[in-house]
């Protein structure tokens, strides 16, 4: 993969999880706009929670480390008729999986709420047993949806794969706005959102379809096991499901705790995280999913020197914008959890709340978003055993610290910010161990130089923070009645503006792409200016 490729292919996926982002948190606004932070939000969240841990399992996680790097080589050597056997056989063992995994889900579903929201009340425990009961089903169908963006990245389609999720969004949004000034309660309104959260997944895979078929011809899914690749996938798939099921029993954990703090914590802890995750997914996932498949194509004849140099310089990349965000989160983020969710039922103490979980996750950004290259690395060359030992150590020190945290303050309702920093402690150890096994084996990562470009990310990042800080005051003094939504503009971009700036005129050339940008569209001759 050249460079060039790896940084067009993330480009696409960046934009494709832009738009659908931006929708999710769109779709987010205005579920804080008509729930607040409440008993009712708190019984959708956790019910959404427990069957999206079984698509997580199955879904695109799975896929994109199991099955693309195998399909991706029988694309490589232009095998059709065994990419297409590949894909039918995998379709067809996952509708099998999830078929079963939905019909228990539906069955156990108080139990399952007992067991992983023990801290609710009675009539919050029935709200979300009824409301998992809605959404098991949609497990099966985001895991198609999971199948279809395996697919159409390995064939290198990377844009509609992701940007199709927001139509999962918009049907929640619909809903939202439609129904809420109609339901007679917040309970009434999640029930009707659990079945529009439900045909949202329905409509998301909808609009993929046509692009699959036009990939792989018509889809006849298959039990054939003994089809070439089958077994690969079938024996990478175990410690892959492994690490992401130590990774969904933290999620159910955060829940546990999240159960036994003051009501609208589990919540608060799905709109921070929301937010949190945006620079990861945009820059993260971006490129770690635009690299996966060409690793795969290319592994084995890829020289170490080449792989390693991919890995720095994707690296580097992610460091560009998750390192400023952390930073942003952490000063500034009551700004932008305030253009997000401020109205409605969502008021300023909701916002303070939900900005201390932010700032809490915003800890571990940088860890965040650098795992997902590094584990991508791990599965191209067939090694799931480390990133599941780093998973485990990670997920252990994670609970151990939010227990630490939240438990003694149990009843402030900043206690849910303890879990969000056990998360970000726990990623680290993530990053540690994924980066260590990798030095093994391929030498030094982290260069002298890429130090030198991570200094200047610092600078940047502080040198912004100081003049965020600064807009903040101004506000503060000259328009302390603006409504936040009106005075982020300014703050926020002062931040924004005064980090490209700065990172450019200390040489970055990462900075140099987006100042350099608008001129040479202005010349239109592609010259460098």
């Amino acid at each position: 993969m050249s460079d060039g490729r790896g940084g067009r292919a993330a480009f696409v996926v960046a934009a494709g999880i832009l738009i659908s982002r931006l929708v999710g948190l769109l779709r987010n606004t205005a579920f804080a706009y008509y729930f607040g932070a409440g008993a009712a939000s708190d019984a959708y969240n956790a019910a959404f929670r427990i069957p999206n841990a079984v698509r997580n399992l199955l879904g695109e996680g799975t896929l994109s480390a199991a099955f693309v790097p195998v399909y991706s080589r029988f694309l490589g050597r232009d095998d059709t008729a065994g990419a297409r056997a590949l894909a039918n056989a995998v379709l067809g063992l996952l509708l099998a999986a999830v078929s079963i995994l939905t019909l228990v889900g539906i069955a156990t579903a108080p139990w399952l709420t007992a067991a992983l929201a023990a801290g609710f009340d009675e009539p919050t425990r029935a709200l979300t047993t009824r409301l998992t009961r809605v959404l098991f089903p949609m497990t099966g169908v985001m895991v198609l949806s999971g199948w279809c963006l395996g697919i159409q990245n390995s064939h290198r389609r990377f844009f509609w794969s992701y940007a199709s999720a927001a139509l999962w969004s918009m049907a929640q949004i619909v809903l939202l706005l439609v129904g809420g000034p109609r339901a007679a309660n917040a309970e009434q309104l999640s029930w009707w959102l659990a079945w529009a959260t439900l045909a949202g997944s329905v409509l998301q895979v909808a609009a993929q379809l046509p692009e699959v078929f036009r990939l792989t011809g018509p889809l006849r899914p298959t039990l054939a096991v003994a089809s070439d690749g089958v077994r690969q996938v079938l024996r990478n798939v175990v410690p892959v499901v492994t690490a992401l099921g130590v990774v969904q029993i933290s999620g159910m954990v955060d829940l546990q705790i999240a159960s036994f703090l003051p009501a609208g914590a589990a919540t608060n802890i799905t709109y921070a995280n929301t937010l949190a995750l945006l620079p990861v997914s945009l820059f993260g996932v971006s490129v770690a999913a635009a690299a996966l498949p060409e690793f795969s194509r290319d592994s084995g004849a890829l020289a170490l020197e080449a792989l390693r140099e991919k890995l720095r310089g994707g690296w580097q990349r992610i460091l560009f914008y998750v390192i400023p965000s952390a930073v942003v989160f952490i000063v500034l983020g009551d700004y932008c959890v305030g253009v997000l969710y401020r109205a409605g039922r969502f008021g300023a103490a909701e916002q303070r709340v939900v900005h201390t979980v932010l700032a809490g996750y915003a800890v571990g950004l940088v860890s965040f978003g650098s795992v997902k290259l590094l584990g991508s690395a791990f599965y191209a060359i067939q090694d799931y055993r480390t990133p599941l030992r780093a998973s485990v150590l990670s997920i252990v020190v994670s609970a151990v610290a939010a227990v630490g945290i939240a438990v003694p303050l149990r009843h402030s309702p900043y206690a849910t910010a303890g879990i969000a920093v056990g998360s970000a402690l726990g990623s680290y150890v993530n990053l540690v161990v994924l980066a260590t096994g990798l030095r093994e084996r391929l030498g030094a990562l982290y260069t002298p130089a890429m130090w030198q470009g991570t200094r200047r990310i610092l600078i940047a990042s502080a040198l912004a923070a100081v003049t965020g800080t600064a807009a903040r005051l101004l506000h503060g003094y000259f328009a302390p009645s603006l409504h936040v939504r009106m005075a982020a503009f300014p703050v926020l971009g002062a931040f924004g503006v005064t980090y490209l700036v700065s990172a450019w005129w200390m040489g970055s050339a990462e900075a140099a792409r987006w100042v350099r940008r608008p001129v040479r569209r202005r010349r239109g001759d592609g010259a460098e200016v």
